[in-house]
């Protein structure tokens, strides 16, 4: 069972931290590599939805052949199993950066049991850097629009 903490219980010391991991997940019996990727995503989203974390994102990482430069997705797709590399993004409550890191990979790693979870990167969420919220008067209008109008309002 989650326990939610509303802002004003969270410690005058707390703040967000985002932290990204990466997640190697294996799928067995996918069809292909797009299946693969498909399974593997639902699968970690649905482990990372039931987490503490106040929002989250799930990428597939690319990897870039050494010689050509190219990129592609982290997949390999074998006849009975998958290999999918994951890179999470989840907000969680902390005092530190460090102790953002432990409850990140204390929330996961018991919803996903033998996965190794590594730290990529961490860092403090700012309020300036949350997402703006969306203003579905603005949705039809082209971008000029929309910025003389916020200008004008302004």
């Amino acid at each position: 069972m989650t326990s939610w903490r509303s802002d004003d219980e969270m410690s005058i010391d707390e703040q967000w931290y985002e932290i990204q991991l990466s997640v190697p997940w294996v799928v067995a019996g996918a069809k292909s590599v797009q299946d693969a990727i498909n399974i593997a995503v639902a699968e970690v989203g649905t482990r990372t939805k039931s987490t503490e974390a106040r929002s989250s994102e799930i990428l597939v990482q690319d990897v870039v052949c050494p010689s050509c430069g190219y990129e592609m997705e982290a997949a390999l797709c074998t006849t009975d199993f998958a290999l999918v590399v994951l890179t999470v993004i989840v907000e969680m409550l902390a005092e530190s950066h460090e102790e953002s890191e432990r409850v990140a990979k204390r929330e996961l790693g018991v919803r996903m049991k033998d996965i190794p979870l590594t730290v990529l990167e961490t860092r403090p969420v700012d309020e300036a850097d949350e997402k703006p919220e969306m203003n579905f008067a603005d949705l039809g209008r082209d971008v000029q629009s929309r910025s003389e109008t916020k200008q004008t309002q302004g």
